[in-house]
């Protein structure tokens, strides 16, 4: 009897990083790529009719109405598939946020700086139910950084962390609370907090923090 074949859904909003992974993953035997998603939206219709092996994902991609990422991508994939092993594929840096989706259950973080075998090579652990892996590259921003699993990495929470990654990349705090769907008041209290919290007096300031730690 032949070996069963196993699918995956990438998503990312780069044609090319698409391409570098659905190459990368096909060099897995008996892996098809069954769909490439360019947003949470997309990627969230396709699983409507996909029952995939594997989700390979972007931390962070285009947020428009109905479109999904972040930590809100990440919680809702596990909730509506609690089963199916998630790799988050990205470029953060940021130690608490790294942290946070360790806590949230994914299954692998990689760093898109990182070869493609690193990739591929914890694409058939996660697949082998090995538990939670992290690329190397990954587990050191988190060991320099503090941040190992269980142990806090940032003085902001995840909520702050996200209001800030939000308002860095060119939402306002009115886009950023119809999002999150939080109400303006808290999304502007949770940044005023955040700036407390990071010494920071001047929004130009906030954004200077969310690109050096990764957040960007």
């Amino acid at each position: 009897m032949p070996p069963r074949s196993i699918s995956a859904v990438i998503a990312d909003d780069h044609p090319v990083i698409q391409l570098a992974v659905k190459a990368t993953l096909s060099e897995i035997p008996t892996m098809q790529v069954a769909a490439t998603c360019s947003s949470g939206k997309e990627l969230f219709a396709a699983l409507e009719t996909l029952q995939p092996d594997l989700i390979v994902t972007d931390f962070t991609m285009e947020r428009s109405q109905g479109n999904d990422d972040g930590l809100r991508l990440l919680h809702r994939l596990r909730q509506l598939r609690p089963d199916t092993p998630i790799v988050v594929f990205t470029m953060l840096t940021n130690g608490g946020l790294l942290t946070r989706m360790t806590e949230m259950g994914v299954d692998a973080i990689v760093g898109k700086h990182e070869a493609p075998g690193i990739l591929r090579q914890i694409c058939i652990d996660v697949l082998s139910g090995k538990g939670q892996r992290l690329s190397p590259g990954i587990a050191a921003r988190l060991s320099s950084a503090g941040a190992l699993p269980g142990r806090g990495a940032s003085p902001l929470s995840p909520r702050e962390i996200e209001v800030v990654r939000m308002f860095a990349t060119g939402s306002t705090v009115t886009q950023i609370a119809g999002y999150l769907h939080r109400s303006l008041a808290t999304v502007a209290t949770q940044k005023r907090s955040a700036m407390r919290k990071l010494n920071v007096t001047s929004n130009a300031d906030l954004v200077t923090y969310a690109r050096d730690n990764g957040l960007t």
